[in-house]
């Protein structure tokens, strides 16, 4: 569900220049709530299976593996039955209705801008995203957190955009070209996605030791530090990656 939200949203983005303003942003933040609403299960569910229970079979860890397995899989119960609520609330069946008729309508491209060569559209827009991607990446490891953040979604639109295009590019090597560049990307944003990770951990594991019953606390956040540890030994190397896969895009 959620990478079809993301997948609509790109695809808004893309053609944010020809659609129409008002109704566009109604459902922009209708469909960014409901992303909103199901983010934390995902989050929680990725650092549980991914960290938290490999941890907690880690001898050296112990009591404090046990309690941080117990704390997160709490958490992510919670955050599960907190998108199951959203999903079933009249919001949603209400933007599900919205988002039908404003896809089906006439007026969902402004008047001025119908009629315009997809192709050509197409190939302006991947030439000048591309370009952006680069001018971007080629700092990587002097970015923040949050400016690696943007520059993951980039990489994700564009290649979304790939996606919603290919069709436009039947020619053999048009293909061939579009395939190898969405596999560039592909790498971009798993590396960017796996810090964007780290610091959503981070995140948690300081607010759960902080919350953590006072017994538990040192054990707590001895098994929290470990786990941060081991995702930051990988931050180099992923930044390498990611860094790696922008400077091959020089070739599209």
């Amino acid at each position: 569900m959620r990478v079809g939200l993301r997948r609509l949203r790109a695809a808004i983005s893309l053609f944010s220049k020809i659609l129409t303003v008002a109704p566009t942003e109604d459902i922009k933040t209708q469909l960014k709530w409901l992303t909103n609403a199901l983010a934390p299960a995902r989050e929680l569910d990725v650092f549980v299976k991914e960290d938290i229970e490999p941890a907690s079979h880690d001898a050296l860890l112990r009591r404090g593996g046990k309690a941080i397995r117990q704390e997160f899989s709490g958490r992510r119960d919670r955050a599960f039955a907190g998108a199951r609520h959203a999903v079933n609330s009249q919001r949603y069946r209400s933007m599900l209705i919205d988002t039908l008729q404003w896809i089906e309508a006439k007026q969902t491209v402004a008047a001025e801008d119908e009629g315009g060569p997809i192709k050509e559209f197409a190939a302006a827009l991947l030439h000048r995203r591309i370009r952006k991607l680069r001018k971007d990446g080629r700092r990587l490891d002097e970015l923040s957190a949050q400016e690696r953040h943007k520059v993951r979604i980039r990489a994700k639109k564009l290649r979304y955009a790939i996606d919603f295009f290919e069709s436009l590019f039947p020619r053999k090597g048009e293909r061939k070209q579009l395939a190898r560049l969405s596999r560039h990307l592909k790498r971009v944003q798993d590396a960017l996605g796996s810090l964007n990770d780290f610091v959503a951990h981070r995140k948690l594991a300081v607010d759960a030791t902080l919350k953590s019953p006072h017994r538990k606390e040192r054990a707590s956040a001895f098994a929290s530090g470990v786990v941060l540890g081991r995702e930051e030994q990988a931050v180099k190397p992923l930044i390498k990656v990611a860094a790696r896969e922008v400077r091959g895009l020089e070739k599209f």
